[in-house]
């Protein structure tokens, strides 16, 4: 597998990369199957990834309970997603967590349990509002999976603003940047790390 490079952040001195983020289309599986393959597709591509720009071969990812997976290499932090069609994976110097979602379709119970009101609003306002679901939705899983609380994190507790830029309305919002990005014109794919001094571009 052969990783596309979406998205890098280097050094002040542009010397060391930080870290990158990583897609591969996957194709389809059988209904019953297409969370595994989803899932081997990922760790694939971080596999490759890793090889390509961090010289670590045969990584081994090491999880206690439901702490936040890690890998037995201590200077790299890494972090995967996939759905319908797209894996992903983030790998970096830096703690770092990564979502990626086609445009998903709103169920109003939904809406109330994993957004604020203000989203919520903006979300059925949205002239796409799949899309614009989507992109509130990834962001908080990027940050529950930096954090590595994950689907134990409140998700109406965590709250974004879009209208310039993105906004995380909390109180981690200074030590943080969020990165959105979409791929193929369908996916949208979040990003979220501790900010630091650096440049970033593919």
């Amino acid at each position: 597998m052969t990783p596309e490079v979406l998205l890098s952040g280097y050094s002040p001195t542009g010397q060391t990369l930080v870290f990158r983020v990583y897609a591969a289309e996957i194709p389809e599986a059988e209904r019953k199957q297409a969370h595994r393959a989803e899932h081997f597709a990922a760790l694939e591509l971080l596999s490759a990834a890793l090889q390509k720009d961090f010289s670590v071969s045969h990584a081994r990812i090491h999880r206690t309970g439901l702490e936040k997976p890690c890998l037995l290499h201590g200077f790299l932090h890494f972090s995967i997603s996939h759905c319908r069609g797209l894996a992903v994976c983030a790998a970096g110097r830096l703690p770092i967590g990564i979502d990626a979602e086609p445009p998903r379709a709103v169920k109003e119970h939904l809406l109330g349990k994993v957004c604020t009101p203000e989203e919520a609003a903006q979300i059925t306002a949205a002239a796409d509002s799949a899309r614009e679901f989507s992109r509130f939705w990834t962001l908080k899983e990027a940050y529950a999976k930096y954090t590595g609380a994950g689907i134990r994190t409140p998700f109406d507790t965590l709250g974004f603003s879009l209208e310039n830029g993105i906004r995380f309305l909390h109180p981690d919002a200074e030590k943080l940047q969020f990165y959105q990005l979409t791929r193929g014109g369908t996916h949208t794919v979040s990003v979220c790390l501790p900010r630091f001094a650096g440049s970033d571009g593919k």
